[in-house]
Protein backbone atom coordinates (compact mmCIF):
# COMPACT_ATOMS: atom_id res chain seq x y z
CA UNK A 1 0.00 0.00 0.00
CA UNK A 2 1.74 3.14 -1.17
CA UNK A 3 1.43 6.59 0.64
CA UNK A 4 -0.21 8.69 -2.71
CA UNK A 5 -0.64 5.74 -5.41
CA UNK A 6 -2.36 2.86 -3.59
CA UNK A 7 -1.91 -0.62 -3.72
CA UNK A 8 0.98 -1.99 -5.77
CA UNK A 9 1.61 -5.77 -6.65
CA UNK A 10 5.06 -6.98 -8.10
CA UNK A 11 6.59 -10.37 -8.21
CA UNK A 12 10.17 -10.09 -7.98
CA UNK A 13 12.41 -12.45 -6.75
CA UNK A 14 11.64 -16.49 -5.20
CA UNK A 15 10.92 -17.96 -1.96
CA UNK A 16 15.01 -18.11 -1.25
CA UNK A 17 15.87 -14.78 -2.02
CA UNK A 18 16.79 -11.76 0.41
CA UNK A 19 14.49 -8.72 -0.32
CA UNK A 20 16.76 -5.16 -0.12
CA UNK A 21 14.32 -2.43 -1.03
CA UNK A 22 15.78 1.19 -0.66
CA UNK A 23 16.50 4.04 -3.19
CA UNK A 24 19.10 2.67 -5.33
CA UNK A 25 19.09 5.66 -8.18
CA UNK A 26 18.54 8.52 -5.89
CA UNK A 27 15.15 9.77 -6.69
CA UNK A 28 13.57 9.79 -2.94
CA UNK A 29 11.63 6.44 -3.85
CA UNK A 30 12.67 3.22 -2.43
CA UNK A 31 12.80 0.49 -4.96
CA UNK A 32 11.89 -2.57 -5.47
CA UNK A 33 15.24 -4.84 -4.85
CA UNK A 34 16.79 -8.42 -3.92
CA UNK A 35 19.99 -9.93 -3.18
CA UNK A 36 20.02 -13.28 -4.30
CA UNK A 37 22.10 -15.74 -1.93
CA UNK A 38 22.64 -18.73 -4.27
CA UNK A 39 24.60 -16.50 -6.83
CA UNK A 40 25.43 -13.78 -4.51
CA UNK A 41 23.41 -11.36 -7.12
CA UNK A 42 21.68 -8.37 -6.54
CA UNK A 43 18.13 -7.62 -8.85
CA UNK A 44 17.28 -3.28 -8.86
CA UNK A 45 13.30 -3.04 -10.35
CA UNK A 46 14.30 0.88 -10.12
CA UNK A 47 11.37 3.10 -9.51
CA UNK A 48 11.69 3.84 -13.28
CA UNK A 49 11.35 0.15 -14.25
CA UNK A 50 14.76 0.00 -14.77
CA UNK A 51 16.04 -3.71 -13.93
CA UNK A 52 19.56 -3.43 -12.47
CA UNK A 53 21.49 -7.10 -11.82
CA UNK A 54 24.63 -7.08 -9.90
CA UNK A 55 27.09 -9.90 -9.08
CA UNK A 56 28.51 -8.91 -5.94
CA UNK A 57 29.25 -11.59 -3.20
CA UNK A 58 29.33 -15.51 -2.62
CA UNK A 59 26.43 -17.24 -0.97
CA UNK A 60 27.37 -16.78 1.96
CA UNK A 61 27.39 -13.60 2.59
CA UNK A 62 25.24 -11.50 4.55
CA UNK A 63 23.68 -8.16 2.23
CA UNK A 64 24.03 -4.58 4.43
CA UNK A 65 22.69 -1.91 1.96
CA UNK A 66 22.81 1.26 2.82
CA UNK A 67 24.23 4.56 1.70
CA UNK A 68 27.53 4.17 2.59
CA UNK A 69 29.44 7.65 0.71
CA UNK A 70 26.61 10.03 1.27
CA UNK A 71 25.71 10.86 -2.69
CA UNK A 72 21.60 10.07 -1.37
CA UNK A 73 22.04 6.58 -3.55
CA UNK A 74 21.95 3.27 -1.67
CA UNK A 75 24.90 1.12 -1.88
CA UNK A 76 25.79 -2.91 -2.63
CA UNK A 77 27.16 -4.04 0.28
CA UNK A 78 27.75 -7.45 1.86
CA UNK A 79 29.20 -8.81 5.22
CA UNK A 80 31.42 -11.97 4.93
CA UNK A 81 31.43 -13.63 8.09
CA UNK A 82 34.27 -15.92 7.38
CA UNK A 83 36.87 -13.15 7.50
CA UNK A 84 34.49 -9.99 9.52
CA UNK A 85 34.93 -8.11 6.12
CA UNK A 86 32.33 -5.64 5.17
CA UNK A 87 32.50 -5.06 0.82
CA UNK A 88 30.84 -2.26 -0.08
CA UNK A 89 30.06 -0.89 -3.65
CA UNK A 90 29.78 2.21 -3.64
CA UNK A 91 27.66 4.34 -6.30
CA UNK A 92 30.37 7.36 -6.20
CA UNK A 93 32.73 5.64 -4.22
CA UNK A 94 33.69 2.66 -5.76
CA UNK A 95 34.94 -0.51 -4.33
CA UNK A 96 35.82 -0.31 -0.16
CA UNK A 97 36.28 -3.12 1.83
CA UNK A 98 37.09 -2.58 5.47
CA UNK A 99 37.77 -5.29 8.22
CA UNK A 100 35.43 -5.03 11.21
CA UNK A 101 33.95 -7.41 12.91
CA UNK A 102 34.20 -11.08 14.01
CA UNK A 103 33.18 -14.48 12.06
CA UNK A 104 30.34 -14.93 14.48
CA UNK A 105 29.18 -11.44 14.44
CA UNK A 106 25.93 -10.07 13.00
CA UNK A 107 25.80 -6.82 10.92
CA UNK A 108 22.97 -4.20 11.69
CA UNK A 109 22.12 -1.43 9.01
CA UNK A 110 19.62 0.75 8.95
CA UNK A 111 20.79 4.03 9.48
CA UNK A 112 18.31 7.04 8.95
CA UNK A 113 17.95 8.85 5.83
CA UNK A 114 18.32 12.42 5.38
Amino acid sequence: MRSRDGYQATQWGNSADVPVPDDYDGDGKADIAIYRPSSGTFYVLRSRHVVLATQWGFSTDIPVVADYDGDGKADMAIYRQSNGTWYILGSQSGLVSTQWGFGADVPIVGAPRR
